[in-house]
């Protein structure tokens, strides 16, 4: 059932495997954030760990998460344009919760909460509903 559920195109098959892709990509660049706290403040560090997760995401994400759909320039240039709102939204989430107390070490939980939705949302409007077979 599982195998099934991963293989399906739609809202369930592609939440799950974005969901699956996206806790791999997001404990990497959490660990990677946690350690540059060692050396950097909170949105540098922040800052460089997207930066890196989005270089994962770009070979990641085309292939795994939307099964079925093709990589073409305007999706990549998409993918791009939406995870960079994330983290624009992300690193103005966390700069305000800082601001007010919260430690960076929870605030990024309660940023990556946030913008995965985001994400999500957005990815699929790309991949599935807005030209779902692009010329």
């Amino acid at each position: 059932m599982m195998k099934r559920l991963l293989g399906d195109q739609g809202l369930l098959g592609d939440g799950l495997r974005f969901a699956l892709v996206g806790a791999g990509n997001t404990l990497f660049t959490l660990a990677v954030f946690q350690l540059l706290l060692f050396w950097l403040s909170p949105l540098p560090s922040y800052y460089l760990s997207w930066a890196i997760g989005l270089a994962v995401l770009l070979v990641a994400f085309p292939s795994y998460v939307f099964k079925g759909s093709t990589a073409t320039v305007w999706r990549t240039i998409s993918t791009v344009a939406i995870y960079l709102a994330s983290l624009l939204i992300g690193g103005i989430l966390l700069s305000e919760l800082t601001s007010i107390g919260i430690s960076p070490r929870l605030g990024i939980l309660i940023a990556i909460a946030f913008t995965t939705l985001f994400n999500f949302a957005a990815s699929r409007l790309v991949y599935r509903l807005i030209r779902p077979n692009p010329a």
